[in-house]
């Protein structure tokens, strides 16, 4: 069976120069931070003894986003996708890639998301949270998921390091112990994020914009029922109104979910039951973990294998079409 991974990392730099986790890996994990920064015949071995056909690369978190100048973050997003394009450019059959975007600066993430769409064949982008506290759902970035939805791109919303207020109120005395991070607040951060979109009315303004969550969808399909049932509870429905449908029903409409390093099957099987198997797709989240655990856990996960070819790789097909080139002859 073909495999399609979607929130595969790099790092480069300056970018990532001074990444608090590539900092880590290189003092504690050589092998880790080589798969980090490699985008050759390392990475295309790991691919290879786990049967990934085709990798979506994406730049490791915060990527520009953490730069305090907006000017400078416009400049190493642009030089970043052009490196990217490069890579993918060399290995069309193995590499696509999501964009990186400034959004410090909302109108240059629009031009840029354009740029790298239509000049240099990337294939949607990835955004890693909030931006020194600001939220997608600003109506700046308005003009940012129209251009997506013209487009015909997702965005792949990324965790990143809680909001600071909430960093303060209830992560600090434990961050030694990195619930802040990928055991509890990333999960918190990204999927309080995608219900901030939804609330907004987002996608009541622009139906069609695809969004994309890893890690089996950040705890929202868990919370579903309760989301639905208890929407409205408090108030008129916030300043973006009452929306036109019920919270999970955008998360089905408008959202894929990702298997990205959660290879857990209780989570998986509460996923399926919300989302149906056409709204999950199979992904790693390498290097920080391993491509063979990924495919194993697909592998053998119980489900028909009609549904395991669409995680798999149908449904990436589905969404992204033509930018993954040759792949529905080879499929």
């Amino acid at each position: 069976m073909h495999l399609i991974a979607l929130e595969e990392h790099y790092a480069w730099n300056p970018a990532s120069d001074g990444n608090v986790v590539a900092t880590w890996l290189e003092s504690n994990n050589r092998t880790g931070f080589d798969r980090l920064y490699d985008r050759g015949p390392l990475r295309l071995e790991q691919m290879d003894a786990a049967g990934i056909d085709f990798q979506i690369l994406s730049l490791f978190d915060p990527g520009v986003q953490e730069y305090d100048d907006a000017a400078l973050a416009v400049d190493h997003a642009r030089r970043a996708n052009d490196n990217l394009a490069e890579t993918v450019r060399q290995y069309p059959d193995r590499f696509g890639g999501f964009a990186t975007l400034a959004t410090q600066d909302p109108d240059a993430a629009v031009v840029e998301l354009r740029r790298a769409v239509d000049d240099l064949g990337l294939m949607g982008a990835l955004i890693n949270g909030h931006t020194h506290g600001r939220y997608l759902d600003d109506p700046a970035y308005g003009p940012l998921f129209a251009t997506a939805e013209a487009l015909g791109v997702p965005i792949y919303l990324h965790p990143t390091t809680p909001h600071p207020a909430v960093m303060d109120a209830w992560f600090a005395p434990y961050v030694d112990q990195g619930l802040h991070l990928a055991s509890w607040g990333f999960a918190v951060e990204a999927g309080t994020h995608a219900l901030r979109l939804i609330y907004s009315g987002l996608f009541d303004r622009y139906p069609n914009l695809q969004m994309i969550l890893g890690h089996l969808g950040e705890m929202l399909p868990f919370k579903a029922f309760r989301t639905d049932r208890y929407y409205g509870l408090g108030g008129s429905g916030g300043s973006g109104g009452l929306l036109q449908k019920r919270p999970s029903e955008y998360l089905r409409n408008n959202f894929y979910f990702t298997t990205s390093g959660n290879f857990s099957p209780p989570a998986m099987a509460c996923t399926l039951e919300v989302m149906g198997a056409d709204r999950v797709m199979f992904s790693v989240d390498y290097p920080m973990d391993d491509n063979v655990d990924g495919a194993n856990f697909l592998a053998t996960y119980p489900m028909d294998d009609a549904d395991r070819r669409k995680v798999g790789y149908e449904n990436a097909v589905r969404l992204f079409g033509s930018r993954i080139p040759g792949f529905g002859a080879r499929a």
